[in-house]
């Protein structure tokens, strides 16, 4: 069956095999732990055609390994060296046989198998022990979890995860993050942050805590759940809906391109006549290096229509310096101040 190619989630899968088979060589999966695996391996062919795929390659580093075993008894003849008696000639070399393609090429495999062995080892202790993420300003991750599902999360982001038979839970302490969750029935998946939890079973959502009174949820595709954290339901969105939660109040449900809401997530945000200071707001809280308006009436300008790289405040700065309006100072290593002309 051929699937659709995406390098990135190719990438992430082959991780995510490799951390299943190392555990399965180790046979130290618990009950549980082997029922999650077994649900892994029936999400999706991809799953399956990537395990076979590390087997595979593992079975050709053992086999180079066992038949480039060099004999006991063998003498390195490059560590010889012929002596001459005095006045006589040393007699001539013969001349060593090549390598044999087949032998370099076993060597090479075995080195591969190593190589193999390491990288697998890194991707284990990742996946099954370092349950958390926590990204830096400017910086964006992706991951993927026991079950399947693929985080996209941007900067300035603290969350983790734990799973058990029952549900699969994400905490959101602070930041945002995309969502791409495997299909599991028998075990939602559930997003908490101290606004409440959003509920999904198969779908695509963002979660974005804008500051500590704040949080916007968006979906993609599919269906979520959004309740309180006495467990009472707010709203049921489905794809291009969007709900702030706040401190002061919930507003209503609002119909939303979901593709450009949750562009954030792959770096690049494009402008469509926001004005500066909605602008100013997507840079800074992803960014150490900040922004400041030493006169309100720069934020109401609006944007031309542009798509930026969210981690590089400084190119949006000095597109704002070519105004006649609008000069630039850098206050400190980590302050820009936008001044009036």
């Amino acid at each position: 069956m051929e699937y659709s190619s995406d390098p990135e989630i190719d990438v992430l899968l082959s991780q995510q095999a490799a951390g299943w088979f190392v555990r399965l060589v180790a046979n130290d999966l618990s009950l549980r732990e082997r029922r999650e695996y077994l649900a892994w391996l029936k999400a999706s062919g991809r799953h399956v055609e990537a395990l076979l795929d590390i087997y595979r390659y593992h079975g050709y580093g053992r086999k180079a390994k066992l038949n480039v075993r060099p004999a006991s008894d063998a003498v390195p003849s490059g560590n010889v060296i012929p002596f001459a008696l005095r006045g006589g000639v040393v007699p001539a070399r013969e001349p060593e046989p090549r390598a044999r393609p087949v032998a370099r090429w076993r060597a090479a495999a075995a080195l591969a198998g190593i190589v193999f062995c390491a990288v697998a080892g890194w991707t284990a202790k990742t996946i099954y022990f370092e349950q958390r993420v926590a990204t830096e300003p400017g910086e964006w991750q992706s991951t993927m979890l026991a079950d399947g599902s693929v985080l996209r999360i941007g900067p300035n982001t603290r969350l983790r995860w734990s799973f058990d038979d029952d549900r699969r839970s994400i905490v959101l302490s602070r930041g945002e993050a995309v969502f791409e969750v495997a299909r599991d029935p028998s075990r939602p998946f559930i997003v908490t942050t101290r606004f409440g939890d959003v509920r999904a079973l198969g779908t695509e959502f963002g979660v974005s805590l804008l500051n500590a009174a704040t949080a916007v949820v968006t979906v993609a595709h599919g269906r979520v759940a959004v309740s309180k954290p006495n467990d009472t339901t707010l709203a049921e969105l489905v794809e291009d809906q969007q709900m702030v939660m706040s401190a002061a109040g919930d507003q209503p449900i609002a119909q939303v391109d979901a593709n450009r809401e949750l562009q954030w997530a792959t770096g690049y945000y494009e402008f469509r006549g926001e004005t500066v200071r909605q602008a100013i707001e997507q840079f800074n809280r992803r960014n150490r290096l900040q922004v400041v308006m030493a006169d309100p009436a720069i934020g109401a300008i609006a944007m031309p229509f542009t798509t930026v790289k969210l981690d590089d405040p400084e190119t949006f700065v000095a597109m704002l310096a070519a105004r006649p309006d609008v000069q630039v100072a850098y206050q400190s290593a980590e302050v820009i101040r936008l001044l009036p002309e």
